[in-house]
C-alpha cells in the first residue's frame, strides 16, 4: 500500500491584526487510496430544530439540508493568539484554505460537546475534559460552493478553549 503525503500548516495568529508567529508544519502520511466512511447527520429544520431524519453527509450537502457542526477555537491568553490550521487539499469543501483550530460535523445522535472533544482529539491529538470547552455562540452559515454541488446550511456551535500559553508543537498528533 502506498502513502500520500499531506502537509498541514498551523499558525498562531495574533488577534486584532497582530503579527503571526512562525508556522508549524506537520507532515501526514495517509494510506492510498483514502477511503472515507459514510457519516450520517441529523437533518434539522430551517430554524435549527431536529427532525426525525438522518442522512449521509454527502446527501445532506447535495440536498441543502440544515444540520449541525462544531468549531473549537484554541486561544492562548498570554500571547493573545488563536490557533488556525490549513485544510487538506483533498477536502470537498474549502480545500487548501485556512480554518479554525478544529471543526467537524455533529454525527447523528451525538451531542455538540462530545463532538467538540472528539474533533479536537482526532484532528490535533489534544484530549481535554468537558469543562475546558466554553460554548461562546452559535451561528448559521448558508452558502453554496463548488458550482452549486455543495450546499452548506449549517448551524455551528462555537467553543473556545483558553490556554495560558500556546500549546507546544510536541503536544500535537494528527489523525
Amino acid at each position: 500500500m502506498g502513502f500520500r503525503k499531506n502537509v498541514l500548516q498551523f499558525y498562531f495568529y495574533k488577534t486584532f491584526f497582530g503579527k503571526s508567529s512562525s508556522p508549524l508544519t506537520i507532515f501526514l502520511l495517509l494510506p492510498e487510496p483514502y477511503i472515507e466512511q459514510v457519516e450520517y447527520l441529523d437533518v434539522l429544520t430551517k430554524t435549527g430544530k431536529k427532525t426525525s431524519v438522518s442522512k449521509p453527509r454527502g446527501d445532506v450537502h447535495r440536498d441543502g439540508d440544515y444540520h449541525k457542526a462544531v468549531h473549537v477555537w484554541i486561544f492562548a491568553e498570554s500571547t493573545q493568539e488563536l490557533l488556525l490550521q490549513k485544510r487538506a487539499d483533498y477536502k470537498d469543501s474549502w480545500p487548501g484554505l485556512w480554518d479554525i483550530s478544529s471543526a467537524g460535523h455533529i454525527s447523528a445522535g451525538d451531542s455538540s460537546l462530545i463532538t467538540a472533544q472528539r474533533e479536537l482529539q482526532e484532528e490535533l491529538g489534544v484530549i481535554l475534559p468537558k469543562d475546558a470547552f466554553e460554548l461562546i455562540f452559535i451561528f448559521l452559515e448558508e452558502c453554496v460552493t463548488n458550482n452549486g454541488k455543495f450546499i452548506n446550511n449549517e448551524y455551528s456551535d462555537v467553543y473556545r478553549v483558553t490556554t495560558l500559553e500556546p500549546i507546544s508543537r510536541e503536544a500535537f498528533t494528527l489523525q
